[in-house]
């Protein structure tokens, strides 16, 4: 889904179509996503994804979101999502090769934070997912940073999410 010129394309490259849910079983709420194969690299030496591959897909969807969504490539000047809490349960494992799909949405937002959600699916359904609570801020400076205008209008209109 990446461009020639580096670009992630439009959101409509990353809808949930109905064909991925039917084949993943994803409901309604869920409208980005990031198909892909599990690669040989998330695996560890017991055969199946290790807890980390969950945690590095959750990190590309969520950097393709966000540039997606108009905001500008992280960068030390820019402000960005910094992790400050982490949630996950491990449902069903996963191993070498399986058909996925990564899908993550907004949940809540504040002046300087959000809440976003991933899940991960496989034929059988969900068997990974993650709420993760975010602080927007400049790395340059450490600073928080409001979440600007036009994203937040993106992800209201895509996501729904509580606002506070």
């Amino acid at each position: 889904m990446t461009n020639s010129l580096g670009g992630h394309g439009s959101l409509s490259d990353y809808a949930v179509t109905d064909e991925l849910r039917a084949h993943f079983h994803i409901p309604e709420e869920w409208s980005f996503a990031m198909p892909k194969l599990v690669e040989w690299r998330d695996c560890d030496g017991f055969a199946h994804v290790n807890h980390a591959a969950y945690l590095a897909w959750y990190e590309s969807l969520r950097n393709i979101y966000f540039e997606v969504l108009g905001h500008p490539r992280h960068a030390m000047n820019v402000p960005g999502p910094v992790m400050k809490h982490l949630e996950i349960e491990y449902i069903r494992g996963l191993s070498y090769h399986t058909p996925i799909c990564v899908t993550g949405r907004a949940v809540s937002m504040r002046n300087t934070s959000m809440v976003m959600e991933y899940a991960t699916w496989d034929e059988q359904g969900c068997c990974n997912w993650s709420t993760q609570l975010f602080v927007m801020i400049v790395n340059s400076t450490g600073k928080k940073a409001p979440i600007s205008p036009e994203l937040r209008t993106a992800i209201v209109d895509l996501d729904h999410p509580e606002q506070g």
